[in-house]
Protein backbone atom coordinates (compact mmCIF):
# COMPACT_ATOMS: atom_id res chain seq x y z
CA UNK A 1 0.00 0.00 0.00
CA UNK A 2 2.63 2.45 0.81
CA UNK A 3 4.58 1.50 -2.22
CA UNK A 4 1.54 2.27 -3.92
CA UNK A 5 0.76 5.22 -2.37
CA UNK A 6 4.48 6.48 -3.18
CA UNK A 7 4.22 5.56 -6.43
CA UNK A 8 1.04 7.91 -7.42
CA UNK A 9 2.80 10.89 -5.45
CA UNK A 10 5.62 10.46 -7.24
CA UNK A 11 3.21 10.59 -10.60
CA UNK A 12 1.74 13.87 -9.88
CA UNK A 13 3.47 16.84 -11.71
CA UNK A 14 5.40 19.36 -9.72
CA UNK A 15 3.54 22.96 -9.35
CA UNK A 16 5.69 25.07 -12.10
CA UNK A 17 8.02 27.85 -10.69
CA UNK A 18 6.49 31.08 -12.20
CA UNK A 19 10.32 32.38 -11.50
CA UNK A 20 10.33 30.10 -14.98
CA UNK A 21 8.43 31.96 -17.76
CA UNK A 22 9.94 35.44 -15.97
CA UNK A 23 13.52 33.98 -17.03
CA UNK A 24 12.29 32.71 -20.46
CA UNK A 25 10.77 36.55 -21.29
CA UNK A 26 14.34 37.83 -19.48
CA UNK A 27 16.09 35.90 -21.83
CA UNK A 28 14.53 36.73 -24.94
CA UNK A 29 14.85 40.05 -24.12
CA UNK A 30 18.05 39.91 -23.56
CA UNK A 31 18.78 38.30 -26.69
CA UNK A 32 16.09 41.11 -28.71
CA UNK A 33 18.07 43.00 -26.66
CA UNK A 34 21.50 42.25 -27.40
CA UNK A 35 20.40 41.88 -31.87
CA UNK A 36 19.77 45.59 -31.79
CA UNK A 37 22.67 46.87 -29.95
CA UNK A 38 24.75 44.60 -32.41
CA UNK A 39 22.44 46.24 -35.29
CA UNK A 40 23.36 49.83 -34.02
CA UNK A 41 26.80 48.76 -33.09
CA UNK A 42 27.43 47.22 -36.92
CA UNK A 43 25.80 50.59 -37.94
CA UNK A 44 28.10 52.88 -36.40
CA UNK A 45 31.08 51.36 -37.51
CA UNK A 46 29.54 51.34 -41.02
CA UNK A 47 28.84 55.22 -40.49
CA UNK A 48 32.43 55.75 -39.06
CA UNK A 49 34.22 53.30 -41.88
CA UNK A 50 35.64 51.55 -39.05
CA UNK A 51 38.35 48.97 -39.98
CA UNK A 52 36.57 46.23 -39.03
CA UNK A 53 33.93 47.31 -40.97
CA UNK A 54 36.00 48.11 -44.04
CA UNK A 55 37.33 44.25 -43.34
CA UNK A 56 33.64 42.95 -43.59
CA UNK A 57 32.56 44.85 -46.30
CA UNK A 58 35.48 44.21 -48.66
CA UNK A 59 34.74 40.79 -47.59
CA UNK A 60 31.01 40.36 -48.56
CA UNK A 61 31.78 42.44 -51.92
CA UNK A 62 34.41 40.33 -53.44
CA UNK A 63 32.39 36.94 -52.22
CA UNK A 64 29.82 38.34 -54.24
CA UNK A 65 32.26 39.55 -56.97
CA UNK A 66 33.77 35.86 -57.01
CA UNK A 67 30.13 34.40 -56.82
CA UNK A 68 28.84 36.76 -60.04
CA UNK A 69 32.12 36.15 -61.90
CA UNK A 70 31.82 32.46 -61.86
CA UNK A 71 28.16 32.56 -62.84
CA UNK A 72 28.88 34.46 -65.44
CA UNK A 73 32.01 32.76 -66.88
CA UNK A 74 30.43 29.34 -66.83
CA UNK A 75 27.11 30.53 -68.81
CA UNK A 76 26.67 29.15 -71.83
CA UNK A 77 24.79 32.71 -72.59
CA UNK A 78 26.32 34.83 -70.66
CA UNK A 79 24.23 37.92 -68.87
CA UNK A 80 24.80 41.09 -70.28
CA UNK A 81 25.85 40.29 -73.69
CA UNK A 82 22.67 37.90 -74.58
CA UNK A 83 19.08 39.43 -73.96
CA UNK A 84 15.29 38.03 -74.54
CA UNK A 85 14.79 38.99 -78.01
CA UNK A 86 12.82 42.13 -78.95
CA UNK A 87 12.62 42.02 -82.90
CA UNK A 88 11.59 38.58 -84.13
CA UNK A 89 13.26 40.28 -87.61
CA UNK A 90 16.74 39.07 -88.56
CA UNK A 91 18.82 41.05 -90.52
CA UNK A 92 18.13 43.83 -92.81
CA UNK A 93 14.42 45.10 -91.91
CA UNK A 94 13.97 48.41 -93.62
CA UNK A 95 16.41 50.00 -96.04
CA UNK A 96 15.10 53.29 -98.01
CA UNK A 97 18.60 53.67 -100.01
CA UNK A 98 17.90 57.20 -101.39
CA UNK A 99 17.18 58.72 -98.01
CA UNK A 100 20.10 56.62 -96.32
CA UNK A 101 23.73 58.23 -95.78
CA UNK A 102 25.93 56.03 -98.63
CA UNK A 103 28.52 53.59 -97.09
CA UNK A 104 29.11 50.91 -95.28
CA UNK A 105 28.52 50.12 -90.97
CA UNK A 106 30.74 48.74 -88.68
CA UNK A 107 29.07 46.78 -85.93
CA UNK A 108 30.35 44.68 -83.21
CA UNK A 109 28.43 41.85 -81.59
CA UNK A 110 28.42 40.17 -78.05
CA UNK A 111 28.22 36.59 -79.07
CA UNK A 112 32.21 36.74 -80.17
CA UNK A 113 35.01 38.16 -80.86
CA UNK A 114 34.23 39.82 -83.72
CA UNK A 115 33.33 43.02 -85.80
CA UNK A 116 31.47 43.36 -89.01
CA UNK A 117 30.80 45.24 -92.07
CA UNK A 118 27.95 45.45 -93.66
CA UNK A 119 26.50 47.23 -97.18
CA UNK A 120 23.34 49.00 -97.09
CA UNK A 121 21.65 46.03 -98.04
CA UNK A 122 22.77 44.00 -95.01
CA UNK A 123 25.53 42.06 -96.59
CA UNK A 124 28.51 41.48 -94.90
CA UNK A 125 31.38 42.81 -96.97
CA UNK A 126 34.22 42.29 -94.05
CA UNK A 127 35.14 41.09 -90.91
CA UNK A 128 37.30 40.66 -88.20
CA UNK A 129 37.54 38.30 -85.74
CA UNK A 130 40.56 38.09 -82.83
CA UNK A 131 39.58 36.15 -79.65
CA UNK A 132 41.36 37.61 -77.05
CA UNK A 133 43.44 35.10 -75.90
CA UNK A 134 44.71 34.56 -79.38
CA UNK A 135 45.68 38.08 -78.68
CA UNK A 136 46.72 38.70 -75.53
CA UNK A 137 47.76 35.41 -74.68
CA UNK A 138 48.17 34.37 -71.14
CA UNK A 139 46.78 38.10 -70.17
CA UNK A 140 49.61 38.56 -67.24
CA UNK A 141 48.07 42.05 -67.17
CA UNK A 142 44.86 40.93 -65.51
CA UNK A 143 44.01 39.42 -62.57
CA UNK A 144 41.57 36.92 -63.35
CA UNK A 145 41.16 34.65 -66.11
CA UNK A 146 37.85 34.96 -68.65
CA UNK A 147 36.86 32.64 -70.99
CA UNK A 148 37.27 34.11 -75.09
CA UNK A 149 32.83 33.12 -74.71
CA UNK A 150 32.66 36.01 -71.90
CA UNK A 151 34.49 38.87 -73.85
CA UNK A 152 33.64 41.04 -76.71
CA UNK A 153 34.68 43.96 -78.57
CA UNK A 154 33.20 46.81 -76.88
CA UNK A 155 34.48 49.67 -79.40
CA UNK A 156 35.84 49.77 -82.61
CA UNK A 157 37.33 51.97 -85.29
CA UNK A 158 38.34 51.05 -89.13
CA UNK A 159 41.27 52.77 -90.56
CA UNK A 160 41.54 53.52 -94.84
CA UNK A 161 43.99 50.72 -95.02
CA UNK A 162 42.03 47.83 -92.88
CA UNK A 163 42.95 47.87 -90.23
CA UNK A 164 40.80 47.88 -87.21
CA UNK A 165 41.42 49.15 -83.71
CA UNK A 166 39.40 46.72 -81.14
CA UNK A 167 39.09 47.38 -77.49
CA UNK A 168 38.33 44.02 -75.68
CA UNK A 169 35.62 43.89 -72.25
CA UNK A 170 33.82 41.92 -70.20
CA UNK A 171 31.05 41.94 -67.86
CA UNK A 172 32.42 39.06 -66.19
CA UNK A 173 34.85 41.04 -64.10
CA UNK A 174 35.38 44.65 -62.07
CA UNK A 175 37.26 46.57 -63.72
CA UNK A 176 35.67 44.89 -67.14
CA UNK A 177 38.80 46.10 -69.44
CA UNK A 178 40.95 43.54 -71.20
CA UNK A 179 43.08 45.35 -73.43
CA UNK A 180 43.26 47.64 -76.54
CA UNK A 181 44.57 45.78 -79.73
CA UNK A 182 45.42 47.00 -83.32
CA UNK A 183 44.57 44.43 -86.12
CA UNK A 184 45.19 44.35 -89.85
CA UNK A 185 42.63 43.45 -92.79
CA UNK A 186 43.32 39.61 -92.18
CA UNK A 187 43.03 39.79 -88.10
CA UNK A 188 46.40 39.62 -87.51
CA UNK A 189 47.91 41.56 -84.12
CA UNK A 190 50.18 44.82 -85.13
CA UNK A 191 50.03 45.52 -81.51
CA UNK A 192 48.61 45.31 -78.07
CA UNK A 193 48.00 47.96 -75.34
CA UNK A 194 47.96 45.52 -72.39
CA UNK A 195 46.42 47.40 -69.40
CA UNK A 196 42.42 47.48 -68.30
CA UNK A 197 41.09 49.50 -71.07
CA UNK A 198 37.27 49.39 -71.13
CA UNK A 199 34.09 51.47 -73.07
CA UNK A 200 35.63 53.69 -75.42
CA UNK A 201 38.62 55.48 -77.66
CA UNK A 202 38.70 58.26 -79.47
CA UNK A 203 41.52 59.40 -82.23
CA UNK A 204 42.85 62.57 -82.69
CA UNK A 205 43.89 63.93 -86.32
CA UNK A 206 47.66 63.83 -85.59
CA UNK A 207 46.60 59.69 -84.87
CA UNK A 208 46.98 59.95 -81.22
CA UNK A 209 44.92 57.45 -79.17
CA UNK A 210 43.22 58.38 -76.07
CA UNK A 211 41.75 55.41 -74.08
CA UNK A 212 39.48 54.62 -71.03
CA UNK A 213 41.68 52.73 -68.41
CA UNK A 214 40.93 51.61 -64.99
CA UNK A 215 42.67 50.09 -62.04
CA UNK A 216 41.47 49.31 -58.14
CA UNK A 217 42.60 51.84 -55.90
CA UNK A 218 42.98 50.53 -52.27
CA UNK A 219 43.49 53.70 -50.37
CA UNK A 220 41.49 56.87 -50.31
CA UNK A 221 41.80 59.88 -52.92
CA UNK A 222 43.86 62.79 -51.04
CA UNK A 223 40.73 65.21 -52.51
CA UNK A 224 37.99 62.10 -52.05
CA UNK A 225 38.10 61.77 -48.55
CA UNK A 226 34.88 60.51 -48.01
CA UNK A 227 35.01 57.81 -50.48
CA UNK A 228 36.38 54.84 -48.78
CA UNK A 229 38.26 52.05 -50.87
CA UNK A 230 38.82 49.82 -52.25
CA UNK A 231 37.26 52.14 -55.67
CA UNK A 232 37.71 52.18 -59.29
CA UNK A 233 40.00 54.58 -60.22
CA UNK A 234 39.18 55.93 -63.89
CA UNK A 235 42.31 57.24 -65.89
CA UNK A 236 42.71 58.45 -69.58
CA UNK A 237 45.85 56.35 -71.10
CA UNK A 238 47.10 58.70 -73.99
CA UNK A 239 49.13 56.35 -76.94
CA UNK A 240 51.13 57.15 -80.10
CA UNK A 241 49.49 55.44 -83.46
CA UNK A 242 51.83 52.69 -82.46
CA UNK A 243 50.60 51.86 -79.69
CA UNK A 244 52.96 53.46 -77.32
CA UNK A 245 52.05 54.99 -74.05
CA UNK A 246 52.72 58.32 -74.01
CA UNK A 247 51.06 59.02 -70.18
CA UNK A 248 47.93 58.00 -68.22
CA UNK A 249 46.28 60.70 -66.29
CA UNK A 250 43.71 59.43 -63.15
CA UNK A 251 40.10 61.40 -63.71
CA UNK A 252 40.18 61.42 -59.99
CA UNK A 253 43.53 63.71 -59.54
CA UNK A 254 41.30 66.14 -62.55
CA UNK A 255 38.27 65.79 -61.31
CA UNK A 256 39.36 66.21 -57.46
CA UNK A 257 40.98 69.57 -57.74
CA UNK A 258 37.80 71.03 -60.36
CA UNK A 259 34.89 72.83 -59.46
CA UNK A 260 32.51 70.07 -60.01
CA UNK A 261 33.79 68.05 -57.50
CA UNK A 262 30.94 68.55 -55.22
CA UNK A 263 28.76 66.21 -56.51
CA UNK A 264 31.01 63.00 -55.40
CA UNK A 265 29.82 63.12 -51.86
CA UNK A 266 26.74 61.63 -53.05
CA UNK A 267 28.17 58.75 -54.00
CA UNK A 268 29.59 56.94 -51.07
CA UNK A 269 27.21 53.89 -51.35
CA UNK A 270 28.24 53.26 -55.00
CA UNK A 271 30.29 50.23 -53.90
CA UNK A 272 33.20 51.98 -55.18
CA UNK A 273 31.48 52.52 -59.14
CA UNK A 274 32.18 56.25 -58.23
CA UNK A 275 32.71 57.49 -62.47
CA UNK A 276 31.52 55.56 -64.35
CA UNK A 277 32.87 56.98 -67.37
CA UNK A 278 32.22 55.50 -70.56
CA UNK A 279 32.95 57.82 -73.58
CA UNK A 280 35.47 59.93 -74.56
CA UNK A 281 35.68 61.78 -77.64
CA UNK A 282 38.24 64.35 -79.63
CA UNK A 283 36.79 68.35 -79.85
CA UNK A 284 36.36 69.91 -83.09
CA UNK A 285 37.08 73.22 -83.64
CA UNK A 286 33.52 74.29 -84.12
CA UNK A 287 32.30 72.91 -80.27
CA UNK A 288 35.35 75.01 -78.80
CA UNK A 289 34.77 78.15 -80.54
CA UNK A 290 31.39 78.11 -79.08
CA UNK A 291 32.61 77.45 -75.46
CA UNK A 292 34.70 79.72 -73.72
CA UNK A 293 37.60 77.78 -72.27
CA UNK A 294 37.49 74.70 -74.38
CA UNK A 295 40.19 73.98 -77.41
CA UNK A 296 40.21 71.97 -80.71
CA UNK A 297 41.60 68.63 -78.97
CA UNK A 298 40.53 68.71 -76.12
CA UNK A 299 38.31 65.55 -74.81
CA UNK A 300 34.67 65.23 -73.81
CA UNK A 301 34.50 62.31 -71.36
CA UNK A 302 31.21 61.19 -70.19
CA UNK A 303 30.23 60.55 -65.95
CA UNK A 304 27.61 58.43 -65.84
CA UNK A 305 27.04 57.71 -62.10
CA UNK A 306 27.26 61.75 -61.96
CA UNK A 307 25.12 62.47 -64.91
CA UNK A 308 27.84 65.05 -65.70
CA UNK A 309 29.61 65.62 -69.02
CA UNK A 310 32.97 67.29 -68.93
CA UNK A 311 36.05 68.34 -70.91
CA UNK A 312 39.77 67.56 -70.19
CA UNK A 313 42.56 69.56 -71.34
CA UNK A 314 44.91 66.66 -71.99
CA UNK A 315 48.15 68.30 -72.09
CA UNK A 316 47.78 70.67 -68.94
CA UNK A 317 45.61 67.77 -67.18
CA UNK A 318 42.67 69.76 -65.92
CA UNK A 319 38.81 69.96 -66.19
CA UNK A 320 38.23 73.02 -68.32
CA UNK A 321 34.58 72.76 -68.72
CA UNK A 322 31.07 70.88 -67.51
CA UNK A 323 27.08 70.45 -67.70
CA UNK A 324 24.40 68.33 -66.81
CA UNK A 325 21.24 67.89 -68.65
CA UNK A 326 17.51 66.19 -68.99
CA UNK A 327 18.94 62.74 -69.16
CA UNK A 328 19.81 59.96 -66.79
CA UNK A 329 22.99 57.23 -67.13
CA UNK A 330 23.73 58.53 -70.21
CA UNK A 331 26.29 57.20 -73.07
CA UNK A 332 27.73 58.73 -75.83
CA UNK A 333 27.96 62.50 -75.53
CA UNK A 334 29.06 64.04 -79.07
CA UNK A 335 29.86 67.27 -79.40
CA UNK A 336 29.11 68.97 -82.51
CA UNK A 337 29.88 71.78 -84.56
CA UNK A 338 27.35 74.10 -83.54
CA UNK A 339 27.82 73.37 -79.82
CA UNK A 340 25.35 71.35 -79.00
CA UNK A 341 25.45 67.74 -77.58
CA UNK A 342 24.76 64.53 -78.68
CA UNK A 343 24.30 62.09 -76.60
CA UNK A 344 22.05 58.44 -74.94
CA UNK A 345 19.58 59.20 -72.42
CA UNK A 346 19.54 55.54 -71.63
CA UNK A 347 17.33 55.59 -68.69
CA UNK A 348 14.66 58.68 -69.48
CA UNK A 349 11.49 59.03 -67.32
CA UNK A 350 8.93 60.92 -69.24
CA UNK A 351 5.62 60.97 -67.78
CA UNK A 352 3.94 57.17 -67.76
CA UNK A 353 6.73 56.38 -70.50
CA UNK A 354 9.74 54.68 -69.41
CA UNK A 355 12.28 54.08 -72.14
CA UNK A 356 15.45 55.67 -73.73
CA UNK A 357 16.23 58.15 -76.21
CA UNK A 358 18.96 60.14 -78.45
CA UNK A 359 18.95 64.10 -77.65
CA UNK A 360 20.82 66.93 -78.98
CA UNK A 361 21.02 69.51 -76.24
CA UNK A 362 22.02 72.94 -76.15
CA UNK A 363 24.18 73.59 -72.98
CA UNK A 364 23.79 77.44 -73.32
CA UNK A 365 20.28 77.64 -73.20
CA UNK A 366 19.21 74.04 -71.97
CA UNK A 367 17.08 73.79 -75.08
CA UNK A 368 16.45 69.99 -76.42
CA UNK A 369 16.98 70.74 -80.20
CA UNK A 370 16.09 67.14 -81.00
CA UNK A 371 14.87 63.98 -79.71
CA UNK A 372 14.24 60.16 -80.61
CA UNK A 373 12.72 57.99 -78.82
CA UNK A 374 11.61 55.58 -80.97
CA UNK A 375 8.33 54.27 -82.33
CA UNK A 376 4.95 53.60 -80.23
CA UNK A 377 5.08 49.96 -81.13
CA UNK A 378 9.04 49.82 -80.98
CA UNK A 379 10.30 52.49 -78.39
CA UNK A 380 14.29 52.93 -77.59
CA UNK A 381 14.85 50.60 -74.63
CA UNK A 382 18.65 49.91 -73.81
CA UNK A 383 19.24 50.60 -69.93
CA UNK A 384 23.23 50.08 -70.75
CA UNK A 385 25.72 50.86 -73.40
CA UNK A 386 24.30 52.16 -76.83
CA UNK A 387 25.34 55.46 -78.70
CA UNK A 388 24.92 57.36 -82.10
CA UNK A 389 26.56 59.13 -84.47
CA UNK A 390 25.39 62.20 -86.81
CA UNK A 391 26.04 61.25 -90.75
CA UNK A 392 26.95 64.06 -93.19
CA UNK A 393 23.68 64.16 -94.43
CA UNK A 394 21.98 64.95 -90.85
CA UNK A 395 20.57 61.24 -90.32
CA UNK A 396 21.32 59.72 -86.99
CA UNK A 397 22.58 56.43 -86.65
CA UNK A 398 21.53 54.99 -83.25
CA UNK A 399 22.69 51.89 -81.69
CA UNK A 400 19.83 50.37 -79.55
CA UNK A 401 22.35 48.13 -77.81
CA UNK A 402 20.21 45.71 -75.26
CA UNK A 403 17.25 45.03 -78.81
CA UNK A 404 20.53 44.47 -80.80
CA UNK A 405 19.05 46.98 -83.32
CA UNK A 406 20.57 49.49 -85.80
CA UNK A 407 18.50 52.55 -87.01
CA UNK A 408 19.21 55.08 -89.30
CA UNK A 409 16.50 58.06 -88.45
CA UNK A 410 16.01 61.15 -90.60
CA UNK A 411 15.62 64.97 -88.76
CA UNK A 412 11.94 64.24 -89.41
CA UNK A 413 11.93 60.96 -87.11
CA UNK A 414 11.45 58.87 -89.83
CA UNK A 415 13.29 55.58 -89.64
CA UNK A 416 14.77 54.61 -93.22
CA UNK A 417 16.94 52.02 -92.31
CA UNK A 418 16.91 49.13 -89.83
CA UNK A 419 19.23 46.12 -89.08
CA UNK A 420 18.35 43.72 -86.19
CA UNK A 421 21.48 41.47 -84.94
CA UNK A 422 20.59 37.99 -86.68
CA UNK A 423 22.65 35.86 -84.31
CA UNK A 424 20.13 33.92 -81.86
CA UNK A 425 21.10 31.89 -78.68
CA UNK A 426 19.60 30.17 -76.01
CA UNK A 427 17.96 26.60 -75.89
CA UNK A 428 14.98 27.77 -78.36
CA UNK A 429 16.82 30.97 -80.27
CA UNK A 430 15.15 33.30 -77.34
CA UNK A 431 18.12 35.36 -76.93
CA UNK A 432 19.72 37.95 -79.11
CA UNK A 433 23.20 39.24 -78.29
CA UNK A 434 24.06 43.15 -77.86
CA UNK A 435 24.98 45.09 -80.33
CA UNK A 436 27.54 47.38 -78.65
CA UNK A 437 28.53 50.47 -80.85
CA UNK A 438 27.85 50.95 -85.04
CA UNK A 439 29.63 53.45 -86.95
CA UNK A 440 29.25 54.55 -90.56
CA UNK A 441 32.40 55.17 -92.92
CA UNK A 442 31.28 56.65 -96.41
CA UNK A 443 32.65 54.70 -99.36
CA UNK A 444 35.97 56.66 -99.83
CA UNK A 445 36.72 56.38 -96.20
CA UNK A 446 37.53 52.67 -96.66
CA UNK A 447 39.58 51.88 -100.07
CA UNK A 448 40.90 49.10 -98.74
CA UNK A 449 37.67 47.90 -99.86
CA UNK A 450 37.71 48.09 -103.27
CA UNK A 451 39.59 45.09 -104.27
CA UNK A 452 37.47 42.77 -101.53
CA UNK A 453 33.74 43.41 -102.65
CA UNK A 454 33.53 40.73 -104.78
CA UNK A 455 31.41 38.16 -103.09
CA UNK A 456 29.17 39.86 -100.25
CA UNK A 457 27.67 37.33 -97.96
CA UNK A 458 24.63 37.84 -95.69
CA UNK A 459 25.69 38.13 -91.83
CA UNK A 460 25.36 34.91 -90.50
CA UNK A 461 21.97 34.12 -88.64
CA UNK A 462 22.89 32.00 -85.42
CA UNK A 463 25.39 31.82 -82.87
CA UNK A 464 26.55 27.80 -84.51
CA UNK A 465 27.31 29.08 -87.90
Amino acid sequence: MENAADSAQQSQPTPADPRDGTDRLLYVGFLVGLGGLSLQLGMLLAAVDAPVYQVTRDGVMAARALFAQREMTSAKWPQHLWYPTRHEAKGLVTCEAEACEPGYTLYTSGHGNVALLLDLQGNEVHRWEAPFHGIFGEAKHLSSHVPDSCIYIRRAHVFPNGDLLALYETPATTPPGRGLARLDAESNVLWTFAAATHHDFGIGPDGTIYVLTQEIRTETHPQMSLLSPPLIEEKISVLSPDGEEKKTVSLFDLFGRSPFYRPVVTLRDRAGDVFHSNTVNVIGTGFASKHAGVDAGDLMVCLRNLNLVIVVDPENEEVVWGTSGPWHYPHDPDPLENGNILIFDNCATRGQQVGSRVIEFDPATGIIAREFAGAEDAPLISHIRSCQQLLENGNLLITESDAGRLLEVTPAGEVVWEYVNPVRGGDDGELTPVVSGAVRYRPEELPFLKSRIARPQVAQASAGE
